[in-house]
């Protein structure tokens, strides 16, 4: 996102001095997971609606940006210890590098640090908005946890997806409506909701498809994780739990229809983020932000 690269690069400088090296002696791995390379979605979106909206990128845009940044790594620390994961990010994965406690520890620093930006955006509500996130993020693993082995319905998986993902891009962008006085709280919101899900079924897909690297690689069917493309699967072959995992992970690659379904679900609820932020003027900040939400329904 070149037309936001000085502010990425700037967003970077605020997240590593955020963890100061010599206070412990896990600050340097904190450090490093932070500089790993990752997409940077969430604050790049704060970056790129204020743009949009004409909104001066403060130090209060600044710290909006990096506490949700933080939060995110938070939740990734702590997912890699509840799943076990060996990596993140193509890097060993600081469970695996520090063990689960510390890791837990780190999880911990993050978002202790990320309350500290929050509190620099001058507005209570912020604060409320993302203490309210992180317990609703927290209800959908937990709820995700207790449903291991079963097949959600498709209303089920849509309300998972919200609370472990759409909820963490509904945060900073109504976040933002409230710091800079836009009252379109309900517009960001749709966007936000929208683009979450799409995004989370675009993520739970590519777990299948076996595209991205950096993560395991179908670690949701091996968990007892049921997403989309096999809900559609179970349209046609009931029962679908009762299957082994090869099974199920044959099924799905070996007919694009149930692929295919899931990027037109993609698709739909990417269209509706775009038709959300129709009232913003058209210029290069908006073009992009379509440009993202686009790319989640191509191959």
């Amino acid at each position: 996102m070149e037309i936001i690269e000085k502010e990425l690069n700037e967003l970077n400088k605020f997240l590593i001095a955020s963890i100061p090296k010599d206070k412990n002696e896990i600050a340097q791995d904190i450090s490093e997971y932070l500089s790993a390379k990752s997409k940077r979605l969430r604050p790049a979106f704060v970056f790129l609606f204020s743009k949009a909206l004409g909104i001066d990128i403060d130090e209060k845009i600044y710290s909006l940006a990096s506490a949700v940044e933080l939060i995110h790594n938070s939740t990734l620390v702590h997912d890699d210890i509840i799943d076990n994961a060996e990596t993140r990010r193509g890097k060993v994965s600081l469970n695996f590098k520090l063990g689960n406690s510390l890791s837990v520890l780190a999880g911990d620093i993050l978002l202790a640090v990320s309350l500290r930006h929050l509190v620099k955006c001058g507005d209570l509500d912020v604060v409320k908005i993302f203490s309210d996130t992180l317990y609703q993020m927290c209800e959908g693993e937990i709820n995700q946890n207790f449903a291991i082995g079963k097949l959600p319905s498709m209303d089920e998986y849509i309300k998972k997806s919200e609370n472990k993902t759409a909820e963490l891009f509904k945060a900073p962008l109504v976040s933002l409506s409230r710091i800079a006085n836009l009252n379109k709280d309900d517009e960001l919101l749709s966007f936000a909701y929208n683009f979450g899900i799409a995004f989370q079924i675009k993520d739970d897909l590519l777990n299948i498809l076996q595209t991205d690297e950096t993560k395991p690689i179908m670690s949701d069917i091996h968990n007892g994780i049921y997403t989309a493309p096999v809900i559609f699967l179970n349209d046609d072959i009931k029962n679908v739990e009762s299957l082994s995992e090869d099974e199920i992970i044959q099924n799905v690659i070996s007919d694009n229809k149930y692929i295919n379904k899931t990027f037109d679900l993609i698709k739909e609820y990417a269209d509706r983020a775009i038709d959300s932020i129709s009232f913003m003027e058209d210029n290069q900040y908006k073009q992009e932000i379509i440009k993202i939400t686009q790319n989640l329904y191509k191959v």
